[in-house]
């Protein structure tokens, strides 16, 4: 189903599609301890009116418009706060949207630091783990959809987008078409392992939910966590879960334990990403777990 809503620190400016090249020279010029040991909060000007929030090693988009301010996931009650004053600086409309990526609440807690004026908006499916978690810091959205959503506000265009079951059973990606920029959190990450275990995860489902992201439009690609990307991020990871589903399976094929698994599996093509030593082991736990459960 597809709806459409209709609305009548230290900030860097870095406009159009050239933000890709610069912050990718950016990156590949700081050393890796400097990488690793970002500053608490920060705020990077991706386009004209779209913006990357950073707190820690999480992030979020925001979106400045003459009729309000479209806010993607509040990470916690202290990055919310802390973002809400510095919006201050940046326009003086307040909040009308939040979109939550997911469920998970390493990114959702502290929306209530919004909900004096915002409405809240995720997946359907996103809206009964919410509810369940019964967290007062998250508000339950009030919106939600199926497969496709539109918000038009203030001359900003932004769709929402499902594109089937990965990191979770919930997870959406935020397209701004003019900007052609996407905004994906979890499932997507650039040059990095999966998340340990792969909890939550639908492996098979990922896989084809990367190939429909491979079908958007756009160039400009920016994760949950860590560096900014572009689409072919995208049939890179997907490839990495491809490559990881079929060594996996090759050992559980042959019988072999989850210890012998994870001693015999290096997949050297992907030792240069980050997290590749403390995370392939623990990426082969989850497909084996994955893999040895009974199909119907």
């Amino acid at each position: 189903m597809k709806r459409s809503i209709n609305g009548g620190h230290r900030v860097v400016s870095l406009m159009g599609f050239q933000v890709l090249a610069v912050i990718w020279l950016l990156i590949q010029t700081v050393p890796a301890s400097a990488q690793q040991s970002p500053p608490d909060n920060d705020i990077t000007k991706l386009a004209e009116d779209v913006y990357l929030y950073r707190h820690h090693f999480h992030q979020t988009l925001f979106i400045t418009t003459s009729q309000g301010v479209i806010v993607t996931d509040p990470i916690s009650v202290e990055a919310a706060t802390w973002l809400k004053a510095e919006m201050k600086r940046l326009t003086d409309q307040p909040v009308r949207y939040v979109i939550y990526s997911h469920h998970h609440d390493d990114h959702i807690t502290g929306g209530r630091v919004f909900a004096d004026q915002a409405r809240f908006i995720s997946q359907a499916a996103a809206r009964d783990h919410i509810l369940r978690a019964a967290d007062r810091n998250t508000p339950v959205p009030e919106i939600t959809f199926t497969d496709r959503m539109a918000i038009d506000l203030g001359g900003k265009h932004v769709e929402l987008i499902y594109t089937g079951k990965n990191h979770s059973d919930n997870s959406l990606v935020v397209l701004l078409p003019q900007e052609k920029l996407l905004f994906a959190v979890d499932f997507i990450p650039v040059e990095t392992l999966a998340y340990r275990t792969l909890p939550d995860a639908y492996p098979d489902e990922w896989i084809e939910s990367l190939k429909r992201v491979e079908e958007l439009d756009f160039e400009i690609l920016v994760p949950g966590h860590g560096r900014v990307g572009k689409k072919a991020h995208v049939g890179q990871f997907r490839a990495y879960l491809e490559d990881l589903r079929a060594a996996v399976r090759e050992q559980v094929q042959h019988g072999a334990t989850l210890e012998e698994a994870k001693r015999n599996i290096r997949l050297p093509q992907y030792q240069q990403w980050q997290r590749y030593a403390e995370w392939l082991p623990e990426n082969v736990e989850g497909m084996y777990r994955y893999l040895s459960q009974p199909r119907p």
